[in-house]
């Protein structure tokens, strides 16, 4: 029963049951037990947190005075040596590092002045930069005088002939350049390779020996005007007249191609041949022919018998080099 204080107010009763009064308890209960179990689970974890920033911050001092130790006692440590054997071998390591990478260095640099050498022998230029990844095919040759068409140069040091070079002249180059020069000159040696045998196979095209096998017969006629032998009148000679033994070997005076192997009522059985660079070889008045068009001959390849067919006067053979379309003097292409 609830008495106010003031008599003028009236009185009022509140009525509790057991069960009523059970539930509060109850919830004073639960209230109390999870207080309890939240402040002893609240300590252990701050204790555990406590614990744990320790040892954090302990092993940031141990790890922080790790980094200042030099690293031959680190090295020492770990292998079991004393920091003076780690030292010494290190410095004997590092030696023969220099010494090698010294060696490799001398090396290359022979291997540049000696392509050096090879290029100015040879005066073949190294290609352009702009042509060692793609280069580029020549269309056509081109003619010329005799004495033009020789392939090997002898020049005077000339620094356009200098390959290419990365580390010439560095003392020590690192391991990344001496990769690169390495893979410089085997391009650039490759690039020689290919064009000194470019230039070898102009060689051999240049018309340079005895066209007779054996170097038998004798000139009897030379390039240039003389008197026809069959009606005594001045006329030009496009060739040289050989001769020789009636069925002597008649051989090709360097490498080509046949274009053309027949019958002429002039020159009788005659077999020409394309050397390239605009040089053609004409082999007349032979007995009987041993290669066909479109065959490839090599120099001193026999290509037919000496003969007397065609306009001819005696058993020879007639001999013609023509540069570029027109005839020229043979004789100054035969040893």
């Amino acid at each position: 029963m609830l008495i106010p204080h003031d008599r003028s107010s009236t009185t009022q009763t509140l009525k509790l049951s057991v069960m009523h009064l059970g539930i509060v308890a109850g919830l004073v209960a639960v209230l109390a037990f999870s207080s309890a179990f939240l402040l002893a689970r609240n300590y252990t974890t701050a204790s555990k947190h406590a614990q744990l920033k320790d040892a954090y911050r302990s092993l940031e001092i141990r790890a922080s005075a790790r980094t200042q130790e030099p690293v031959t006692t680190v090295v020492a440590e770990e292998t079991g040596r004393s920091a003076e054997e780690i030292e010494e071998i290190e410095a004997r390591l590092r030696a023969e590092y220099e010494a090698s990478i010294a060696a490799i260095t001398s090396e290359l640099n022979d291997l540049y002045d000696m392509e050096a050498k090879a290029r100015d022998i040879t005066g073949l230029a190294p290609r352009k930069r702009a042509a060692v990844e793609e280069p580029q095919t020549q269309s056509s040759g081109k003619g010329g005088s005799p004495e033009s068409f020789g392939s090997f140069v002898f020049n005077s040091i000339d620094e356009s002939l200098r390959p290419a070079h990365v580390i010439y002249g560095l003392s020590r180059p690192s391991a990344d350049l001496i990769l690169q020069e390495i893979r410089l000159r085997k391009l650039s040696f490759s690039h020689l390779v290919t064009d000194m045998e470019a230039a070898q196979d102009r060689i051999e095209r240049i018309p340079s020996s005895w066209p007779v096998a054996g170097h038998r017969g004798k000139i009897t006629s030379r390039f240039g005007y003389r008197r026809d032998p069959f009606h005594s009148r001045i006329r030009h000679h496009d060739g040289v007249d050989i001769a020789a033994k009636y069925g002597s070997t008649i051989v090709s005076t360097a490498k080509g191609r046949v274009i053309y192997s027949g019958f002429d009522k002039f020159y009788g059985n005659i077999v020409r041949i394309d050397h390239g660079n605009g040089i053609h070889t004409w082999y007349a008045h032979m007995s009987e022919r041993l290669v066909e068009k479109g065959e490839t001959v090599s120099r001193d390849q026999p290509i037919g018998k000496l003969g007397s067919t065609g306009r001819s006067t005696g058993a020879h053979l007639h001999y013609e080099v023509h540069v570029n379309g027109r005839p020229t003097d043979g004789e100054k292409y035969m040893d």
